[in-house]
């Protein structure tokens, strides 16, 4: 296996992909978790107490063998055959203050005082590298880069009573969520290498870069 990280050994420390922390295996965090494998990182502790249910088969990147098993049993058995030598620690209940975080955070929980909780707990490790916090709606996205020079996780933070809530059907979308991870991941990425990034990042569907004549009006029926 000495050619697996071929294509990137020149860009990627694989040395700093060590422990991590993910909160949350849904809609970003299935997503998140595979690359995480495939990318190299080598020890993952997953938390999430939900069971994959048979609506979440459109929104997760999990395959459909594990319907109404535990998702860090998904996640566990889908990045074992991604990469073999990664080791996922899975933890089926919901994350409370008190339990242990690496250096290392990535944050998909489904509540904003979730989110919060992380936040303040990791703040106090003196050895704290970085936290993603990523979130989602159907049709955009948001990234949080903390680290422990930068940190402006406060200025985007509102409780979830202060957040309009997405209709049931409207939540969640395949394509956000592995847009969100996949910003996720580069963030963690800038941040190991010392590259430039944005510590906040809001997009949506919409393109960056477009021209009049590429724009596409659907036909009315």
């Amino acid at each position: 296996m000495a050619g697996r990280y071929l294509r990137n050994k020149d860009l990627i420390d694989q040395s700093r992909l060590d422990r991590i922390t993910v909160i949350g295996a849904g809609g970003i965090g299935s997503s998140l978790l595979q690359n995480a494998a495939i990318m190299g990182f080598k020890n993952i502790t997953v938390w999430d107490p939900d069971m994959l249910e048979e609506h979440n088969l459109s929104t997760t990147s999990w395959p459909e063998i594990y319907l109404n098993q535990p998702k860090v049993l998904a996640a566990e058995k889908t990045c074992k055959l991604l990469n073999k030598n990664v080791n996922i620690k899975k933890r089926d209940v919901f994350w409370e203050t008190g339990h242990t975080l690496t250096n290392k955070v990535f944050l998909t929980p489904d509540n904003m005082e979730c989110r919060l909780a992380v936040y303040k707990q990791w703040k106090e490790n003196p050895n704290r590298e970085f936290l993603i916090d990523m979130r989602m709606g159907a049709l955009g996205y948001e990234i949080i880069t903390v680290t422990r020079e930068s940190d402006y996780f406060m200025d985007s933070y509102l409780p979830s009573n202060k957040i309009a809530d997405d209709p049931c059907t409207a939540k969640h979308t395949i394509f956000c969520g592995s847009l969100a991870s996949s910003f996720g991941l580069s963030q963690a990425f800038n941040v190991l290498q010392n590259r430039l990034y944005y510590a906040y990042i809001w997009g949506s569907l919409c393109p960056v870069s477009l021209r009049r004549e590429h724009l596409v009006k659907p036909q009315k029926k």
